[in-house]
């Protein structure tokens, strides 16, 4: 009878004193992320080698807008779990938000090292190369997804825009004319087709 009595007093106490990562959890779906990065840094402190919670923390940070914490803490995620995807691929969202390009480049080159065909990886690096008016190696990356995802007119927009930027006009205008038919609306493609076609 008396371990029936403290079985019930702990399990009482655990539900009043709660989890801390399911109050993370709590936390985050009521938009409270500067709460949920302060109960995940407590837990990361107490459990550095804990490759879950330092996965968790760089994700609380990512969505609370803190991208320097946010890389840090997936940064340690990585050194945990070196083979892993998934810290790598948070790490490249904080550095995109840093605007730290040439960092993603590292990043997802070093992801793809791993996993080829990633599509964010790629899809980054398409966007990178782009944004560094490295408009050929943005090219390529576009062609990649493109051959593996046809109908993603995201890519193709990237690949048309790609082509106007290097003068190249005639494939441009090929692009836009495709997506104007399944998105005739999108500004991207009508302002892509209109300097295509000039």
């Amino acid at each position: 009878m008396k371990r029936l009595l403290l079985l019930c007093l702990f399990a009482i106490a655990i539900e009043i004193m709660g989890d801390p990562v399911t109050d993370s959890y709590t936390q985050e779906a009521k938009r409270e992320y500067a709460k949920a990065l302060e109960t995940m840094e407590g837990l990361s402190k107490d459990n550095p080698n804990d490759y879950f919670i330092q996965l968790r923390t760089g994700w609380v940070a990512l969505i609370k807008g803190d991208f320097t914490k946010s890389a840090s803490y997936y940064q340690k995620a990585i050194l945990l779990k070196p083979d892993a995807i998934e810290p790598r691929l948070g790490n490249v969202r904080a550095l995109l938000a840093l605007g730290q390009y040439k960092q993603v480049d590292i990043a997802c080159k070093t992801i793809l090292n791993k996993d080829g065909k990633n599509y964010f990886a790629r899809s980054t690096l398409a966007y990178t190369n782009y944004v560094l008016a490295n408009y050929p190696e943005a090219e390529k990356y576009y062609d990649s997804i493109i051959a593996d995802y046809p109908a993603d007119t995201e890519m193709q927009i990237g690949l048309g825009w790609s082509y106007l930027k290097q003068g190249n006009k005639s494939k441009a205008k090929n692009v836009f004319a495709y997506l104007k038919k399944i998105i005739p609306n999108e500004e991207r493609v009508t302002s892509g087709a209109s300097y295509a076609d000039k």
